[in-house]
């Protein structure tokens, strides 16, 4: 097999990363934007000593899963990775990612049903980071030189921006705020990189930043919203993380916590306050571990603003928290695990281990990492109750989990 050959194969499935596995004989060759069960005929544009990667020259067959993007955009801007998928179909490659990654780096070969929870595909997302790029025209006929403004995402596996007017995955408000910039784009500061669009259930932001980590509380301050949920008023800025679905996070929540009770729980990786908050109408005590100073002080607000003063922030990495705090207070009834997308990892989970709580509940934006750490917490003495696939990024590939364990 040589660069730039073509050859014909059949899609046996999707992987992780959203990108169709074939094989041209017997090695492996990921193809973007594929379906399973699509035949194609495509170009070999990079070889690795245990597959390739290719891009698709001609569809011969396609899949009965294969449907046209929605989008215009779609196969330019990186954004989205499945559009050209029937919904249906996003939903179980989803499930199939999460029990492969399982079975494959957990060693749990997961046999019962995983739920699925899903809301519409599209007009969901309350965040976005829109790129932007000044662009410099050159002078002509002695007139000064013009700007020239890209308003987009990044391209697939790009820094080069892919200008948009419109994203069906935005929430209307949100989408409305990306149609005024691309209107009156020389009302954008020439020294913004990118512009944070935040929805609150009243109102929306467009807000211009640099974007650097350093200036992150300074830039979350320029403004804040507000979403209700379950019964929950929150409050979050323009850098603060929160979930971005917002006709599933209710869902979300439920399925992380709808069935626990009991006089102490752990947040772990709290975030705002999400499940935090509403952890606090079950218990008696929780305890809201997150290091995040931004995240902490709206999660403190949050606390205030909805009168829940049984819920303790704790400033501090949950890796910290876990060795020098955890051990002084009684152990807990309940553990929500919410890590970013590198999981919560050995030390954190034997630290936990050594708590013995009764339920221990992990909700995950990375099969990967989850499978990895609940092999050592089903190792550590746990068992899977049940495996929940919560779609809050609808024509992306990514997925998020719930995970109930118990003490075996």
């Amino acid at each position: 097999m040589n660069l730039g050959e073509i050859h014909e194969l059949t899609i046996e499935k999707l992987i992780y990363g959203g990108e169709g596995l074939g094989r041209v004989n017997h090695r492996t060759v990921f193809v973007p934007y594929a379906a399973p069960g699509d035949h194609l005929r495509v170009r070999i544009t990079k070889l690795e000593r245990n597959f390739a990667r290719a891009e698709i020259v001609e569809i011969l067959a396609p899949s009965v899963a294969r449907r046209h993007a929605p989008c215009q955009y779609f196969g330019i801007c990186g954004g989205c990775q499945l559009q050209h998928l029937h919904y249906e179909a996003q939903l179980q490659a989803k499930v199939e990612f999460i029990r492969e990654s399982l079975k494959r780096i957990g060693g749990i070969d997961w046999q019962d049903e995983i739920e699925v929870l899903a809301a519409d595909e599209f007009g969901y997302r309350s965040c976005a980071e829109i790129k932007i790029n000044h662009q410099k025209c050159g002078e002509k006929n002695n007139s000064p030189a013009t700007q020239k403004i890209q308003i987009g995402f990044f391209k697939s596996n790009s820094h080069e921006i892919c200008a948009v007017t419109e994203c069906p995955i935005l929430l209307p408000a949100a989408q409305r705020e990306l149609q005024r910039l691309n209107a009156a784009p020389d009302k954008i500061s020439r020294q913004a990189t990118r512009v944070y669009l935040t929805v609150g259930d009243d109102q929306a932001l467009a807000t211009a930043a640099t974007g650097e980590n350093s200036r992150a509380a300074a830039i979350d301050a320029l403004g804040t919203v507000h979403q209700i949920i379950a019964g929950i008023t929150y409050e979050f800025g323009v850098r603060t993380f929160f979930q971005a679905n917002r006709l599933l996070v209710e869902k979300l929540v439920a399925a992380a916590i709808n069935d626990v009770t009991g006089k102490i729980a752990f947040d772990l990786y709290a975030g705002a306050g999400l499940f935090s908050l509403q952890l606090a109408q079950n218990f008696s005590q929780v305890y809201a571990v997150e290091g995040s100073n931004i995240s902490v002080q709206h999660g403190i607000a949050n606390a205030k603003n909805n009168r829940i003063e049984n819920v303790s922030y704790e400033p501090m990495s949950v890796e910290a928290w876990l060795k020098h705090q955890a051990v002084k207070l009684p152990h807990p009834d309940f553990v929500l695990l919410d890590p970013p997308r590198a999981g919560a990892g050995e030390i954190v989970i034997n630290r936990l281990l050594a708590l013995t709580p009764p339920k221990i509940n992990y909700v995950s934006c990375d099969p990967a990492t989850l499978a990895r750490d609940l092999k050592l917490l089903v190792n550590g003495g746990y068992r899977i109750d049940s495996v929940t696939a919560v779609d809050m990024f609808p024509q992306t590939f990514h997925v998020e989990t719930v995970v109930k364990l118990s003490q075996a």
